[in-house]
């Protein structure tokens, strides 16, 4: 989806769901972790703000990019999630031990780099997450969107915060203290390696990684030693995962631009995750000990194409020049599904 001018303003037009009672603008400042990447957000107290002729904005609506990685405020459960997709976007919502919930609406439904609409609850929420689940402060739950109604402004998180009578409350102050950092928090990002190269989550999404607040390096970003060309990808675990080739590599990057030297300590910091996989539906891989041809599903997923005409349809008529080996070495790193027939 494309920005334009009219940007915040726009956002405030919006309907979205208001299950609380009446809005109350008061100072309340609750301790919670800032529920997105600060540094990648804007926002102003538009809290109260008219929508429309008939109501008032009972949130605070955080501007960011698509997919930007969205953590649970505070300690507790998962009380409502919304699958599948409401009129107003996907949405969860976190009450804590107290009673109080925080809710988080528009979140994504795209698939990664596209407004297709068609990203699934895979592409919203962070794996494994239900009503009833536990959380921690500080937890990946999903990422930032523009689901529902939002489709037609840029994406955002509208984030609300109801007191234990369900009465909303205004988020501003406590999005300001977890930000600045006057009321403990749980960092929001690790600190950027310096320079700071482009971060890309595509990969921690491949291997359902989920964010533990590592200061090892920036999640998302491309990572070398000044004495040693391997590149590694940062994940959100904290751990760095290498690309055995670079075939494996130009699947997921055109170049090796966003690749970000740090020093042999740094680098060191961050422990060993694995290794990274072939992007899924880019290539077919041939394991050098097996007659068969693979085609790469997410997180590795080795599915067998069974028949030249099933190749065609999925890689075209040239589809033999897009077969790679595989070494048996690697085969750890993928898992085999079943046969695509």
């Amino acid at each position: 989806m494309k920005y334009s001018l009219f940007g915040l303003l726009a956002v405030i037009s919006l309907m979205v769901p208001m299950s609380g009672k009446a809005a109350e603008n008061t100072s309340t400042t609750r301790d919670i972790a800032f529920p997105t990447v600060a540094s990648a957000v804007t926002f102003i107290d538009d809290f109260d703000q008219p929508r429309g002729t008939s109501r008032l904005h009972g949130a605070t609506d955080l501007i960011g990019p698509k997919m930007t990685p969205l953590y649970a405020a505070v300690d507790g459960v998962v009380s409502y999630i919304v699958i599948p997709e409401a009129s107003w976007g996907y949405q969860i919502v976190i009450k804590d031990a107290d009673g109080w919930t925080y809710h988080y609406i528009h979140i994504n439904n795209d698939t990664p780099g596209t407004d297709d609409g068609k990203g699934g609850i895979e592409n919203a929420y962070a794996p494994g997450l239900k009503r009833g689940s536990p959380v921690i402060r500080g937890q990946l739950i999903g990422w930032m969107g523009d689901s529902g109604n939002a489709e037609d402004v840029t994406s955002h998180l509208h984030f609300e915060i109801h007191n234990p009578n369900d009465v909303r409350i205004n988020p501003y102050q406590s999005l300001i203290a977890a930000q600045g950092g006057s009321a403990p928090t749980t960092p929001s990002e690790p600190p950027a390696p310096t320079p700071v190269g482009t971060t890309n989550d595509a990969i921690n999404q491949d291997k359902n990684l989920v964010n533990v607040f590592s200061n090892n390096c920036l999640s998302g970003s491309l990572i070398k030693s000044a004495s040693n060309s391997a590149v590694y990808y940062c994940g959100a675990d904290g751990k760095r995962y290498a690309f055995p080739n670079d075939k494996v590599y130009f699947t997921w990057y055109t170049d090796f631009s966003s690749v970000t030297t740090v020093s042999a300590e740094q680098l060191a910091s961050a422990p060993i995750g694995g290794l990274v996989t072939y992007k899924p539906g880019s290539r077919m891989v041939k394991i050098t000990s097996m007659p068969n041809v693979y085609h790469v599903e997410k997180n590795g997923v080795l599915r067998w194409v069974s028949t030249p005409s099933l190749a065609t349809s999925m890689y075209g008529a040239d589809w033999a020049k897009k077969i790679d080996d595989l070494n048996d070495a690697f085969l750890s790193s993928y898992k085999i599904g079943e046969a695509i027939d």
